[in-house]
């Protein structure tokens, strides 16, 4: 940035472009001002392309108010439509069990949780030691 706020400076008044060019030849300054016009044709054409979109998403806009008026539409009333979207996803509900499995002292244990997820470790051995299923150990 600091480049281009010298080049501003510099190119700010006639005295210090004289000063700049005053060694450079009438064909090099000619180039350079041939130069510079393309920059500048471009960039009104890019400044006409970018105004016409800003016309046309104008004209739509107009066009969605009208329509929304004739239908009686109001902003609030999308947003509440938005909004009941939201509260409309639902989280998933997981299932709890009793399971019932045996330590490794011999004791029975009564655990609730889900038929996913982490189990406790003795729970795991237990699954384990003696090949059965999570779901197997359910309490009805």
């Amino acid at each position: 940035m600091k480049f281009l706020d010298e080049l501003h400076h510099r190119l700010g008044s006639k005295s210090r472009i004289r000063s700049l060019f005053k060694d450079v030849s009438i064909k090099d300054l000619e180039k350079i001002l041939d130069r510079l016009k393309e920059v500048h044709e471009e960039k009104l054409q890019l400044r006409v392309k970018e105004d016409a979109k800003r016309q046309k998403k104008m004209t739509d806009i107009a066009a969605i108010q009208k329509e929304m008026a004739e239908l009686g539409i109001t902003l609030s009333d999308l947003d509440t439509i938005n909004e009941s979207g939201k509260n409309s996803k639902r989280r998933r509900t997981v299932a709890k069990h009793t399971f019932q499995y045996k330590n490794a002292s011999g004791e029975k244990v009564l655990w609730e949780g889900s038929t996913t997820g982490r189990l406790p470790k003795d729970f795991q051995e237990y699954l384990e030691k003696n090949q059965k299923k999570r779901i197997e150990c359910i309490v009805k």
